[in-house]
């Protein structure tokens, strides 16, 4: 009896959930060891077999039979024993611990034969008695279908050779039948989930989220969603579940998941720059565009300084320029002369600079000389200086189609011709920019 009580012990530390009898696994079969205490016994010993088979019939009730074998001593005379009875068993609905162990008690009631003497099942033996029997029992729970049983009986016999007694009883239980493995209440032939605890309208699948959605078949199961939606959300009404929206809780546009709140082409999720248009090419951002005039520093020919379109984001009047003509659009020469100065060439060089940069900008090389002399001969004299500025201009590497020379001889005069000082002002070259 000590080794037995050692294993029971033992067993129990290592026991798990329990698995009840009941519809989805109605049978079950035990196999134990039991003593038998009878009136005026002088010893008793646990002995092989206790057997039971019983089935579940409905609200926590089953039936079924017991038998027993065992030797007992009643007045000092060895004695073999046998029991046979029917059952109706009753198990607790609400589950317990022990030692931290899950357990189910139970109540039974029986009525059958017991035999004191003989070795053979005999109904009809002179030993055998008939009477009620009344039990108790605990079980503890090893694995889903198997636990470790411990229980009490009496059996009530008034009959000659038949003596009242007390049984014990320790074995091991095995609960059989269709099987459900997660105790969901739906068996596991049924059960698309038998391994998680369902729900029988989703055919014992979990429904986590409660959207009515099977664990199963949810894509988003610990977030309530849309049958729709793969059971998946929409938080923000686009039609794109949120699973499969990079902006899930923006809107949308063009039947995109994202919204493009620029409008330049490319949705906020891939846009460097959402709330700025901008070129695909540069990650939706604009390009840099220093002067502000519109005309990004990649194509803007003058990045630092305003200008316009046509001339690749260069001013039409560079103010360098604009500067220059104000100081020296006339160049003045000496009488019947075509000779440029020192300063006059100086002069040049500084305009050559500034149409080398300017590389778009043409100009006007106006020839013009006073009234002395035949109006024929002035008129050369005019391109003659024309031609001297722009043969410099040339030299200093500027293009011949970007100079336009003219002469207008001495038509054209802007001084008066008296008094001298202001006639020799109409020999001159001026100085314009080509519109």
């Amino acid at each position: 009896m000590k080794n037995h009580a050692i294993s029971l012990v033992f067993l129990i530390f290592l026991a798990g959930s329990v698995y009840s009898q009941n519809e989805e696994n109605p049978w079950l079969f035990e196999f134990g060891i039991n003593s038998v205490n009878a009136e005026n016994s002088d010893k008793t010993s646990y002995r092989l077999p206790t057997l039971s088979l019983s089935r579940y019939i409905f609200n926590n009730f089953s039936v079924g039979i017991n038998y027993s074998e065992n030797d007992v001593n009643v007045s000092n005379e060895d004695l073999y024993y046998y029991s046979l009875d029917g059952i109706v068993k009753y198990n607790f609905p609400n589950e317990s611990k022990f030692l931290g162990v899950d357990t189910n008690t139970y109540l039974y009631a029986g009525y059958g034969l017991s035999n004191f003497g003989e070795s053979d099942i005999s109904l009809a033996s002179k030993n055998t008695s008939y009477g009620p029997s009344f039990g108790a029992g605990i079980d503890f729970q090893i694995s889903k279908n198997i636990a470790l049983n411990t229980g009490i009986s009496y059996k009530a016999l008034d009959e000659k050779n038949a003596y009242s007694n007390l049984q014990h009883v320790v074995g091991i239980k095995f609960n059989f039948g269709k099987g459900d493995s997660d105790g969901d209440g739906i068996t596991d032939k049924k059960d698309q989930c038998p391994d998680l605890p369902g729900l029988s309208e989703l055919s014992g699948c979990p429904d986590s989220d409660g959207d009515g959605i099977s664990d199963l078949d949810d894509q988003c199961p610990n977030k309530p969603g849309l049958n729709s939606m793969g059971g998946c959300p929409d938080t923000d009404g686009d039609g794109f579940s949120d699973l499969n929206d990079p902006c899930p809780n923006n809107a949308g546009t063009n039947g995109e998941p994202c919204p493009d709140s620029d409008g330049d082409g490319l949705n906020d999720n891939i846009d460097n720059c959402p709330n700025e248009a901008g070129l695909e090419s540069n990650g939706g951002c604009k390009l840099a565009d220093v002067d502000n005039d519109g005309i990004p520093n990649i194509n803007d020919n003058c990045p630092n300084e305003a200008g316009e379109e046509t001339f690749n984001g260069c001013p039409k009047m560079p103010l360098s320029l604009s500067i220059f003509l104000n100081r020296y659009s006339d160049f003045f020469f000496d009488f019947d002369s075509f000779e440029l100065n020192q300063d006059q060439i100086s002069n040049i060089s500084d305009l050559s600079k500034i149409l080398n940069r300017y590389n778009y900008i043409k100009v006007n090389i106006d020839g013009h000389a006073s009234s002395e002399g035949e109006s024929e001969y002035n008129m050369q004299l005019s391109l003659s200086r024309s031609n001297s500025i722009k043969n410099t201009l040339i030299k200093n590497g500027i293009n011949d189609s970007r100079l336009k020379t003219r002469a207008y001889g001495e038509s054209n005069p802007s001084y008066p011709n008296f008094p001298l000082s202001e006639r020799k002002k109409n020999r001159r070259v001026k100085i314009s920019v080509e519109n």
